[in-house]
């Protein structure tokens, strides 16, 4: 039997008059809470790597002939809070309520890349997402919404013990060779309950087809967990997030607060706003300057990211990196600056007096994260080589 999709929020369903006892499920959803000890809820899950983080499910019903909203969850699921409101004592039903039920999680993602043979609806040939056109003369002109794809991957098969309710919220990828950030990322999930003494009837929690102009909406559950609360810690949530170039949308519904899609620059400003900076607004890379103090530069790196004059010093974890593009790549875009990434580690020459160890010096050794093509990178500043950089710093007075 086809899952039974219900409505994409914790809310009001419509649904036939019941027997004075009878509960009737309305829909199910996803709850989550870090650390361990915290509130369940229906809000993003988000946590650091360190952090105990849990998923649960909760199928919301209506009890008796006034339709009373009640919650089938378990009695450790609490406290519990849905749309922002704590669920009271009495508005909580046992699974028993239920009768016999089977639970099957799956992982729901973006597909990375465009389909092949995909055509974009907003006229794009780029293999990856853009709302805007990408290279040339007219290079950041708008297109419209570009159409990021879903797929949902099962966990496991289903069951019917009391564990299956509840599991850990990772962002590990269910492919080996795609869990590349030991964990770090973003993931979405599903849940589905099959209703197994009401002739096996599915009800689903919003997955891959819950989607907006924007992309995946806000009702598929989403797990975000990050290295700790630095600003490169911040910025590792986004790992597993699909690059759209030009991403966009208003306030809250920006692609990037929403963890659908990010270029370059708004996944920088994304990492801010997610750890309560928000004074920056989503821009692009030249702009960034207003929010920022100067660490060092203009400078170059040749083809194997060594500094064309004095070694660049005072660069920390977390600082940002203005490039602009030499080599084949001069003028690839009519911007002062092409590209933009941060510091994420401090590296040096494995082979050199080091050994590969931190050495308080900008060079190609040193590991950056930037939005590549199609998701968040992690690698080598040498792999974005030759090229003309500055590096830049976040002004604690100009960023809140």
């Amino acid at each position: 039997m086809l899952p039974r999709l219900l409505a994409p929020t914790f809310g009001i369903l419509a649904a036939a008059p019941a027997a004075a006892d009878e509960l009737q499920p309305v829909r199910v959803g996803v709850v989550g809470r870090a650390p361990a000890g915290g509130v369940w809820t229906d809000a993003p899950t988000e946590a650091r790597a360190s952090d105990v983080a849990e998923l649960a499910v909760v199928v919301e019903a209506r009890e008796g002939r006034r339709r009373t909203k009640v919650f089938v969850v378990d009695d450790d699921i609490a406290p519990l809070e849905i749309a922002g409101r704590a669920v009271a004592d009495d508005a909580r039903r046992s699974w028993d309520a239920l009768g016999a039920v089977g639970i099957r999680w799956s992982h729901v993602e973006p597909h990375a890349w465009r389909a092949e043979g995909e055509t974009a609806p907003n006229g794009s040939t780029t293999s990856f997402y853009s709302n805007v056109v990408c290279g040339g003369p007219d290079h950041g002109e708008w297109l419209g919404w570009d159409r990021v794809t879903y797929f949902a991957t099962p966990i496991d098969d289903w069951s019917s013990d009391a564990a299956a309710r509840r599991r850990s919220a990772t962002a590990n990828p269910p492919r080996a060779e795609d869990d590349l950030w030991q964990g770090l990322g973003t993931m979405r999930y599903q849940v589905e309950v099959r209703l197994d003494d009401a002739g096996g009837e599915i009800l689903a929690s919003p997955g891959a087809d819950a989607t907006d102009s924007y992309g995946i909406e806000t009702a598929v559950h989403r797990v975000s967990i990050r290295l700790d609360d630095t600003y490169r810690g911040w910025l590792s949530s986004y790992f597993l997030v699909p690059e759209i170039f030009g991403s966009a949308g208003p306030g809250a519904d920006h692609q990037t607060e929403r963890f659908v899609g990010a270029d370059c620059a708004d996944v920088l400003v994304g990492a801010l706003h997610a750890m309560g900076h928000r004074g920056v607004p989503y821009t692009s890379v030249s702009a960034l300057d207003a929010y920022t103090t100067t660490v060092a530069g203009p400078a170059e790196l040749d083809e194997d990211g060594v500094p064309a004059g004095d070694a660049i010093e005072g660069v920390l974890p977390g600082d940002v990196i203005r490039i602009d593009y030499g080599g084949v790549w001069a003028d690839a875009t009519p911007r002062s600056w092409d590209h933009v990434a941060v510091l994420y580690e401090d590296r040096s020459d494995p082979e050199g007096p080091d050994e590969g160890r931190a050495d308080g010096k900008l060079d190609g050794f040193d590991l950056v994260a930037h939005m590549g093509h199609p998701q968040v990178k992690l690698e080598p500043l040498a792999r974005q080589c030759p090229m003309r950089l500055d590096v830049l710093r976040w002004d604690p007075d100009r960023i809140d």
